[in-house]
């Protein structure tokens, strides 16, 4: 058998962003990090001489293209064709990991500085630069915004506002996540399956009202 390729940096400082997000500061272990690429804890040492210097790396890692955001493929939907029911699916099933990654490192970033506390860096790294526009959450508003408007267009959704509506939409799926990471108000968790099929039959049912049946 031929030698594993040795870990680049950019993989070990994923691996470590990705594991920190899971677990939070505490919860993540040099083990763990090492074990999500195929090396030794003390490899990871090479990348960065202590835990907190790789906490540091991984969250000021550039490579991730700006934070990008899954729905790119909206600007490729055929709005006349394609079943919005699906469409919109597809928008959830992407956007939901995607923030709750997205969370997850928040809040390791926000407890570590707390516990840091006067030694703290002045300005922990954000998780996207807000000087590069769009930013991410714009970006995601945006092609959400454009497909409704399409969809509109085509007769196939009854959308007077699309950006308010994207909004709604979006934010429907926030509140999904924060309810189950931050307040953790669900329990068991609910599957996300579950959770879109009465999302998009109750938010479609919004959009395109069938007509109601006269009760004798």
């Amino acid at each position: 058998m031929g030698r594993r390729p040795r870990v680049g940096r950019a993989e070990v400082l994923a691996a470590a962003r990705e594991t920190f997000a899971e677990r939070g500061y505490d919860g993540a272990t040099l083990a763990a990090i090492a074990a999500k690429v195929g090396v030794s804890a003390a490899a990871l040492l090479r990348h960065a001489p202590t835990k907190q210097e790789l906490f540091e790396a991984a969250f000021a890692d550039d490579t991730q293209d700006g934070l990008r955001v899954p729905l790119e493929f909206l600007a490729e939907v055929d709005a006349e064709r394609e079943e919005p029911a699906k469409v919109l699916r597809r928008v959830g099933e992407r956007f939901v990991p995607f923030f709750e990654g997205v969370v997850g490192e928040t809040v390791a970033l926000w407890l570590r500085s707390n516990a840091l506390a006067l030694d703290a860096p002045e300005r922990l790294p954000l998780l996207f630069d807000r000087a590069r526009r769009p930013t991410p959450p714009q970006r995601a508003l945006a092609l959400v915004e454009n497909y409704l408007r399409r969809a509109a267009r085509a007769g196939r959704l009854k959308v007077k506002d699309p950006r308010a509506a994207a909004i709604g939409f979006l934010g429907t799926l926030i509140a999904f996540v924060m309810l189950h990471r931050v307040a953790r108000a669900i329990e068991p968790p609910m599957p996300l399956a579950r959770y879109l099929e009465s999302l998009v039959d109750v938010w479609l049912a919004g959009l395109a009202p069938r007509e109601r049946k006269e009760r004798p």
